[in-house]
């Protein structure tokens, strides 16, 4: 089985990339990081951000289950939770919009 955390590990060192940069790419704390690093598995969301930062396809590594010789899909991978990714951009958004509209609110009736 892949190792996942090793081998994100392994392209940050790579790209010569220090963990403080690293961690202000994807967001995350230098603690976060370290545990990223631990970690078997990871949350495809998060894979695909790290993915993306590093320009680097990890869900590569993942071609064949060692146990049932089984082709992972990786559209299902990157799509199947990419909805959600979609969505929190869009909140974001949303949220920068709605604070922009009550400022002018504020700055025209008081």
């Amino acid at each position: 089985m892949i190792h996942i955390g090793k081998k994100i590990h392994e392209v940050v060192k790579a790209k010569g990339i220090s963990i403080s940069v690293f961690a202000k790419k994807i967001n995350k704390s230098r603690t976060v990081v370290y545990d990223i690093f631990e970690r078997e598995s990871i949350d495809s969301l998060l894979l695909y951000k790290i993915s993306e930062e590093l320009d680097f396809n990890f869900l590569s590594l993942y071609d064949l289950s060692n146990n049932n010789q089984q082709i992972v899909n990786e559209t299902t991978t990157f799509y199947g939770d990419g909805w959600k990714l979609k969505y929190m951009e869009l909140l974001e958004k949303y949220n920068k919009l709605l604070e922009m509209k009550v400022e002018d609110y504020f700055k025209t009736n008081l």
